[in-house]
């Protein structure tokens, strides 16, 4: 193993019992040996490894964030912790041709461990193809655990699919303010598609997200610029809207955070 996957297997074994830290050792060892006893050991780890989620202090965070950054943005069951470490322990001239046939068998909570194991990989980009058609599925889990807390699509994706995976975010309702480095990959060409659908909402009298504002942000076109304007704003829209006024204005990514955390304490 590389050094950020033996350090993410430590942080792993360190909320494990002693059983369940045997179990995941010895299963590992064996996926080192064989590759062929990957898919039965990775399917059995939901007989022999929890589901519940681990707690982890600030220090704990703050050196996963290191090895995964976005970490702390979603939950990780123990069971997908452990199922992480055993996609970890794949020779990695072998991981492709085993992960890739497993993708197509994996069932829901499988194809979330899977998602979220890929960044660690050392060939990790041989899986883009993979992700890009991860983001086409209909399973809000699977979509979350690629679109959400993984670094992997700030990491490896192209711009379209990049952009693809941000729309569907924004049409599923889901909290932009957890993808990681999503300001650092703002693009003119996702702020006029998301512009094209904040017309086409507000001529429905539907409202937006107050989120997609911060991905117009410095890209607000003059026609979308003179319905703001023209519209009576809602209470929850007034920040986010005078801030994409001000389109000079720099804004720290931690203002934009807080309108999703808020945005998302509405919803629920």
């Amino acid at each position: 193993m590389g050094d950020r996957k033996l350090d993410f297997t430590n942080c792993v074994l360190s909320k494990l019992s002693p059983e369940e830290q045997d179990w995941l050792n010895s299963k590992t060892a064996a996926v080192k040996e064989s590759v062929k006893k990957f898919p039965v050991f990775f399917s059995k780890a939901s007989r022999f490894i929890a589901n519940d989620v681990p707690e982890w202090n600030a220090n704990e965070i703050q050196e996963l964030h290191s090895i995964y950054p976005g970490f702390g943005n979603t939950d990780w069951t123990k069971r997908d912790l452990a199922r992480t470490v055993l996609v970890c322990g794949l020779d990695t001239n072998k991981d492709a041709q085993v992960l890739r046939g497993f993708f197509e068998i994996a069932e829901m909570k499988e194809l979330v461990a899977l998602y979220k194991s890929l960044f660690l990989l050392d060939n990790a980009a041989d899986f883009t193809s993979q992700v890009k058609e991860g983001i086409r599925t209909n399973m809000v889990n699977v979509f979350d655990a690629i679109c959400l807390g993984n670094p992997f699509a700030a990491a490896y994706l192209e711009d379209p699919a990049w952009n693809q995976m941000i729309l569907k975010a924004v049409f599923m309702d889901r909290p932009l303010y957890k993808v990681q480095n999503i300001g650092k990959r703002r693009n003119k060409e996702l702020a006029n598609m998301l512009q094209d659908y904040i017309q086409e909402r507000w001529a429905a009298k539907r409202t937006v997200s107050p989120e997609v504002w911060r991905l117009v942000h410095q890209y607000l076109r003059e026609d979308v610029k003179q319905l703001i304007l023209e519209k009576e704003l809602e209470a929850f829209e007034k920040n986010a809207l005078k801030t994409v006024l001000s389109s000079n204005e720099t804004v720290n990514e931690e203002f934009w955070n807080n309108i999703g955390k808020m945005n998302e304490l509405n919803l629920n």
